[in-house]
């Protein structure tokens, strides 16, 4: 999938909808630009910014609940609003990172071909598919729901193999997206890398739009305005509007 060609998000001049069944932005000339305030839009938009073409489609499009934030202003709203879309399985969350409240949001649609592709076919990963993912949004799995879903300790061992589980506990397992691990990769580099550019700033702080322009080679897998979006989300830098235009001030 190539990345979808749309607006800046925060400094945009074209209105742009969403295509539900393609799940991809379609530029529209109807009026002024806004960024986008629904939550599934959002989430659509940052979908969008990946490209998956560049990790050679071992990964799905990712994306982070905090970068949500950084476009729906109001947490609990945008945490209301994932939470209908996990319980509705339109998305899975998964925990992805060192921090226990870091949670990854992947499309069901975008999770069940990855998986599809990307694991070895077998019995059990055909049964994942239909109880796993189309019975349950929860982001764990204990041996009872397991057993109860009709998985044999092998097939769970299966699954561990294919990258669709990771061990949480003697007897627990995180639901897991296979290939993460370079993508964390990749962004734990980018994030450091764009936080150590603004570090080096006078003060501490920097115009949105000048940062964007800057050539950083560790954020270009997932662009740079994948990077702020995380930044921001996750509090890492404060948002200021200023005459010359939006400020990110780092928060040491």
């Amino acid at each position: 999938m190539k990345r979808s060609r749309v607006p800046d998000a925060f400094n945009s001049r074209r209105k742009f909808r969403v295509t539900r069944t393609s799940h991809k932005w379609e530029d529209s000339s109807i009026s002024a630009s806004e960024v986008p305030s629904d939550t599934k839009a959002a989430l659509l938009y940052l979908r969008s910014l990946v490209n998956v073409e560049v990790f050679e489609n071992r990964i799905p499009p990712i994306v982070f609940k905090q970068q949500v934030y950084s476009i729906v202003k109001c947490k609990t709203t945008a945490d209301k609003h994932i939470n209908d879309l996990r319980e509705k399985k339109e998305i899975k969350l998964f925990r992805l990172g060192k921090e226990s409240d870091t949670f990854a949001i992947v499309f069901t649609d975008d999770y069940r071909e990855h998986v599809r592709r990307t694991v070895p076919d077998s019995s059990a990963k055909d049964r994942f598919l239909d109880t796993v993912l189309e019975k349950t949004s929860d982001v764990s799995l204990d041996r009872k729901t397991m057993s109860d879903l009709g998985f044999k300790d092998e097939e769970i061992t299966q699954l561990l193999h294919g990258g669709v589980l990771n061990v949480r506990d003697v007897g627990s397992w995180w639901i897991a997206i296979p290939g993460a691990g370079i993508f964390m990769k990749c962004f734990n580099k980018g994030r450091d890398a764009l936080l150590r550019s603004i570090r080096k700033c006078k003060y501490q702080k920097i115009l949105q739009q000048e940062l964007e322009e800057r050539k950083l080679a560790s954020v270009k897998k997932l662009g740079i305005r994948y990077h702020i979006h995380d930044i921001i989300g996750a509090e890492l830098v404060t948002r200021q509007e200023t005459t010359s235009g939006t400020m990110l001030r780092l928060d040491e």
